[in-house]
C-alpha cells in the first residue's frame, strides 16, 4: 500500500455529506483512507461506471464530478453523494482525486485525461481511448513522468468468457486465424437510410470493442509479433479490415446493418476453433480438428448441447445478478487495486498503443467514406415578388418524427431551424442548424425570430432520470427561451398514452379525457410526457405562450414496417407475440401524415384546435393494421396471448427479479399499460380533412436567378 499512502498526502478535499460519512466510516475502521474518485463527464457511461462501483470491493468514495452540462453534473452528484464543479480545474484542485474517470464524449478524452494526470490522478478513460497515436504517446509520457497509471474502458477483456477463450486457444495448436465480428443496431438511427456522418460516428463509437478484443487475442497468440494493418474497406455503416501478427491473420468486421446483432471472437488453429459470444458471455466450440469420423458425427451434437446449456446458465446469471456491463466491475476493481498498491495497470501501455494506432487509421477510412454535403446554393437576388419566409424552430429535428415534420414545414413555405444535440443532419429541409443540449439553458437567440416553435424533442430510452432531464427539463428550457425571445406560439408534441386508462372497456377517450394520475406507474416515457404536457399547460394558463398540443398515436412508417410495441413483440424469425387479440382497437398514424398535421397547425395556428388526439380514423383495430402491413410485404406470424394472462406473467417475472436482485424498483401498472383503448376520432378527422383540403400544390420548378460573379478586371 506504499503508493496509496503516498498519494493520500493531498490536502483534504471538500466532500459532499454522503461521501464525507463514507470516508469517515472507512478511516475509523481501517486507518487507511479509501481511494478518492472523480468523474469528468456525467453522461450515460458515467452512470454505468457509478452503478458498477457499487460492486467494486476496493474501498473508494466519489468526491466530485464535472460536466459541461451543469444540470447533468448536479444530477450525477446527487446520485453519487458528491459535489459538482463548474470546471475540470476546480474539480481536480479541490478534490485531489486518486482516480479520475474520463467519460466525456468520444474525441474529447485527451484534454481532460491530460489535466487529470498533471493533477496527480490515475486515469480511467472510456473507449475510444484517444483519437490519435500522438495524443496517446503524450499521455503515456505524462503518466511515466508522474508515476501514474492509465486504463482504458476495454472491459470485454475481463468478460468471464474472454479469459477461458485465451486459455483454450493454447490447445488449438498453431493459430492461423482470429475473427472479430460485431453487428450492432443503432438505437437512434435508421441504418438503412442513406448513410451520413451520424452513421460514421456511431460506427466509430462501437468499433473499439471488436478491435481491442481482436488485438488482445492476437497479442496472446504471438506476444512478440508486430501488428500490421493489411487492408481496409469502409463505408459509414460497414467496416472490414485485415490484420497480421506473425503467422496469424486477424479479420475485423463491424456492421450497423447486418442482423442478428452479435459480438463474437473466434480463434482457429490446427486443432480446432473456439468462439466467445460476448452477448451471452459463453465460450462455444469443441476444440478438435473435426477430421475423424467420430468428430464429424459428434461435433454438431456436442456444440448444440453446449450452446443450450451455457446459454441457459448465462441467462440465469444475468437474471439473478446485476445489469452491469460485462467485465466492467472486474476491470475497475483490478485498476483500483493497481492504483492503491502501485501495481501495473490491467490494460498495458503496449496494448493501448497498438489499438490506438489501428483505430486512428480505421477512423480516417470510415470518415473519408462519408459523402460530403453539397455546397450551399448561391445567394438569390431579391425581386419584387420575393418575400421572407416565416421561421419555424423545430426541436428534435434530426429524429424519426422530426425529419417528417421538417419536410412538411418546408413544403408549406417555412424556413426551418433545427435544434438537436447531434451534428447537422443531411436533410435539405433543415435550412439552419443549432447544436445544443436542450436540457441546459437555451439562449434566446436560438428561438429568436421564430413565428412558431415545434417542440418534438423528447427522451425515448432510459429511466426516470433521463426522462426528467431530456423531456421535462428540456421542455422547461424551451419555454424559458421562448419567454426571453418573446416568441409565443408553440406546437407541443405529446403522446396519446398520457391519457388516464379507461374506466370501462366501452369508454371512448377524447381530447377532454384527463391526463393520467400518478403517471409514473405507466413507465418513464409516459411519466415524462405527462409532466411535460402539464408544464406546457401551466405556461399557457399564465398567458406566457399560446400552445397547440398534439398527441400522436403509434407512429407507423410504411416503408419500414415494424410492429408497434403495444401490439406485440417479435419472438423469433417471423413469429411475434401479440398482446390480446386481433379484434382489439388500436390507434395509429402514419409518420408523414402526422408531420403534415403538425405543419398545418403551425401554418394555421389560430384555426388549429387546442388539443388533438392524432390518429388515422381509417385504421381502428390490430387486424386492420396487420392487413395493411401484409399488403406492403410483411410476412410475420402472430401468436396472440390474452392481456390478463400476459400482465400476470410480467408481474410475476418482475416480482422474481425484484427478490433475486433485492431491488424494489418502481411499480408498473402492466394491465393498464397493455389494455385496449377506444378513441373518439372526431377532432382528428376534422383536422385531417382540413389538411388535405389546404395542402399547398407544388409550384413548377423555376430556374433560380443567381447573383453573377463579376471579375475585378472588368469591374
Amino acid at each position: 500500500m506504499q503508493q496509496a499512502r503516498r498519494v493520500c498526502r493531498f490536502p483534504s478535499p471538500r466532500l459532499g455529506l454522503g461521501s464525507s460519512l463514507a470516508l469517515l466510516a472507512y478511516m475509523l475502521s481501517s486507518g487507511t483512507p479509501p481511494l478518492r474518485i472523480a468523474f469528468i463527464g456525467a453522461g450515460t457511461m458515467a452512470g454505468h461506471h457509478l452503478q458498477a462501483l457499487r460492486r467494486v470491493s476496493m474501498a473508494h468514495t466519489v468526491v466530485g464530478v464535472h460536466d459541461v452540462r451543469v444540470g447533468a453534473a448536479e444530477a450525477f452528484a446527487r446520485r453519487a453523494g458528491a459535489q459538482s464543479y463548474t470546471s475540470v480545474s476546480a474539480l481536480l484542485e479541490e478534490t485531489r482525486p486518486h482516480v479520475a474517470h474520463i467519460c466525456t464524449p468520444a474525441a474529447t478524452h485527451f484534454e481532460p485525461a491530460r489535466q487529470a494526470l498533471l493533477a496527480g490522478a490515475h486515469v480511467y478513460v472510456e473507449k475510444p481511448f484517444v483519437e490519435s497515436l500522438s495524443e496517446a504517446e503524450t499521455l503515456f509520457a505524462l503518466a511515466r513522468e508522474r508515476d501514474r497509471l492509465i486504463c482504458a474502458g476495454h472491459q470485454l477483456v475481463r468478460d468471464r468468457a474472454f479469459e477461458p477463450l485465451l486459455r483454450g486457444a493454447a490447445n488449438l495448436g498453431p493459430v492461423t486465424l482470429v475473427d472479430s465480428y460485431f453487428a450492432f443496431r443503432p438505437p437512434r438511427l435508421d441504418p438503412y437510410r442513406p448513410p451520413d456522418r451520424a452513421h460514421a460516428d456511431q460506427l466509430l463509437d462501437v468499433l473499439p470493442h471488436p478491435l481491442y478484443t481482436l488485438v488482445a487475442a492476437l497479442e496472446s497468440v504471438d506476444p512478440g509479433a508486430a501488428l500490421e494493418l493489411v487492408n481496409v474497406t469502409a463505408t459509414p455503416t460497414e467496416l472490414h479490415a485485415l490484420l497480421r501478427a506473425g503467422e496469424a491473420t486477424g479479420r475485423l468486421v463491424v456492421s450497423l446493418r447486418a442482423r442478428p446483432v452479435a459480438s463474437t471472437l473466434t480463434i482457429s488453429g490446427a486443432h480446432g476453433s473456439l468462439t466467445t459470444d460476448f452477448v451471452r458471455s459463453i465460450v462455444l466450440g469443441t476444440a478438435n480438428a473435426g477430421t475423424s469420423p467420430l468428430e464429424k458425427i459428434a461435433n454438431p451434437f456436442l456444440e448444440a448441447a453446449r450452446l443450450a446449456w451455457r446459454s441457459a446458465a448465462s441467462l440465469t446469471k444475468r437474471l439473478m445478478g446485476s445489469a452491469d456491463y460485462p467485465g466492467l466491475v472486474e476491470l475497475l476493481g483490478s485498476f483500483y487495486a493497481a492504483a492503491a498498491e502501485g501495481d501495473r495497470s490491467p490494460v498495458s501501455i503496449d496494448h493501448l498503443r497498438r489499438v490506438t494506432a489501428v483505430y486512428e487509421r480505421l477512423a480516417v477510412r470510415v470518415r473519408s467514406a462519408v459523402t460530403p454535403r453539397p455546397p450551399a446554393p448561391a445567394p438569390m437576388i431579391e425581386t419584387a415578388a420575393s418575400r421572407p419566409r416565416p421561421l419555424a424552430v423545430v426541436t428534435g429535428a434530426a429524429g424519426f418524427f422530426g425529419r417528417a415534420i421538417c419536410r412538411e414545414l418546408a413544403g408549406r413555405g417555412f424556413r426551418v431551424r433545427g435544434i438537436g444535440r447531434s451534428e447537422r443532419p443531411d436533410d435539405p429541409h433543415v435550412h439552419e442548424w443549432v447544436r445544443t443540449d436542450l436540457a441546459e439553458r437555451v439562449a434566446p437567440d436560438v428561438i429568436g425570430g421564430a413565428e412558431v416553435v415545434v417542440h418534438a424533442a423528447a427522451e425515448t430510452n432510459g429511466g426516470f432520470d433521463a426522462h426528467e432531464r431530456n423531456t421535462v427539463g428540456a421542455t422547461r428550457q424551451v419555454l424559458a427561451a421562448m419567454r426571453a425571445a418573446q416568441v409565443r406560439r408553440l406546437v407541443y408534441i405529446s403522446t396519446i398514452s398520457v391519457l388516464r386508462p379507461p374506466r370501462a372497456f366501452w369508454e371512448r377517450q377524447a381530447e377532454q379525457t384527463p391526463l393520467a394520475v400518478r403517471p409514473e406507474r405507466y413507465g418513464p416515457y409516459t411519466w415524462g410526457k405527462c409532466v411535460a404536457e402539464e408544464v406546457v399547460a401551466e405556461a399557457q394558463a399564465r398567458q406566457e405562450i399560446e400552445a397547440r398540443i398534439i398527441r400522436p398515436a403509434a407512429l407507423i412508417d410504411w416503408s419500414h414496417v415494424e410492429i408497434p410495441g403495444l401490439v406485440g413483440r417479435r419472438l423469433f424469425g417471423r413469429w411475434h407475440l401479440g398482446f390480446g387479440r386481433p379484434s382489439l382497437p388500436f390507434a395509429i398514424c402514419e409518420v408523414g401524415l402526422a408531420g403534415s398535421v403538425i405543419a398545418w397547425c403551425a401554418d394555421h395556428f389560430a384555426e388549429a384546435p387546442p388539443v388533438i388526439n392524432l390518429m388515422d380514423p381509417a385504421v381502428r383495430t390490430c387486424a386492420q393494421l396487420l392487413r395493411l402491413f401484409r399488403d406492403r410485404g410483411w410476412r410475420g406470424r402472430m401468436v396472440w396471448v390474452p392481456v390478463s394472462l400476459l400482465a400476470g406473467g410480467i408481474m410475476a417475472a418482475r416480482f422474481v427479479a425484484k427478490v433475486a436482485r433485492r431491488d424494489g424498483g418502481r411499480p408498473l401498472a402492466v394491465w393498464s399499460v397493455l389494455r385496449a383503448r377506444r378513441y373518439d376520432p372526431a377532432v382528428a378527422s376534422t383536422v385531417l380533412a382540413a389538411v388535405r383540403e389546404q395542402t399547398p400544390v407544388a409550384e413548377p420548378v423555376r430556374r433560380q436567378i443567381v447573383a453573377p460573379e463579376v471579375s475585378g478586371a472588368y469591374g
